[in-house]
């Protein structure tokens, strides 16, 4: 059985407190949390423990999320090195790993990108229980376990959409004139390559 990570994190500040989104290495993380299918248990890493997330990837068979390629892993290594050029280095080197962003896999289908939220409702009947803004308010007040709940639902939320789509090749998502239905095809996803014996004839 392949081992597959479900991510999410929180960040310390918002976009506007660092300049832009043309910074997002310098939001900071909050926290991080993962949903391991291995022991099918939540991992939960703080700031300082950043390194040991990082390891925890390398050690996936395949790494999904929504969005984290873009965002969360240049938060990620913006957290992990102040240098740019190792922020560069580690930033293309995470995004090299076997991801499946959700939210880059449904902008090819729609053209345009969609909120996790506008997925989750429709599809699951049920969504995030707050949102990022909160989140920045909750880590400004220390209530660092209120937002280790919202980032726990939140990569719950993920893993279910994902898991939906698997199981029923398609999705639903909110849309200007309603409800709307997208067909995936994501179980036909490459597999590893295995070694292949040499014939010495």
């Amino acid at each position: 059985m392949n081992r597959i990570l479900y991510f999410d994190l929180e960040t310390k500040y918002s976009a506007e407190e660092v300049g832009g989104w043309g910074n997002i290495e310098d939001m900071g993380m909050s926290i991080g949390v993962i949903w391991d299918t291995l022991d099918e248990k939540f991992h939960v890493y703080i700031e300082h423990q950043i390194k040991e997330m990082v390891d925890h990837f390398y050690r996936a068979d395949q790494i999904v999320g929504f969005n984290h390629v873009g965002f969360d892993y240049r938060v990620v290594a913006g957290v992990r090195y102040a240098d740019s050029h190792e922020r560069s280095r580690l930033h293309s080197e995470l995004a090299g790993l076997k991801n499946f962003d959700m939210l880059l896999e449904l902008k090819k289908l729609l053209g345009h990108r969609l909120k996790l939220e506008s997925i989750a409702r429709p599809t699951l009947g049920t969504g995030k229980s707050a949102d990022g803004l909160q989140a920045l308010k909750w880590y400004k007040e220390g209530k660092l376990d209120k937002i280790i709940a919202y980032c726990k639902v939140d990569v719950e939320v993920t893993r279910d959409v994902h898991l939906y789509a698997l199981e029923n090749g398609k999705l639903h998502y909110d849309s200007r004139s309603g409800i709307k239905t997208v067909s995936v095809d994501w179980n036909s996803q490459p597999k590893k390559q295995e070694p292949q014996q040499m014939s010495l004839f």
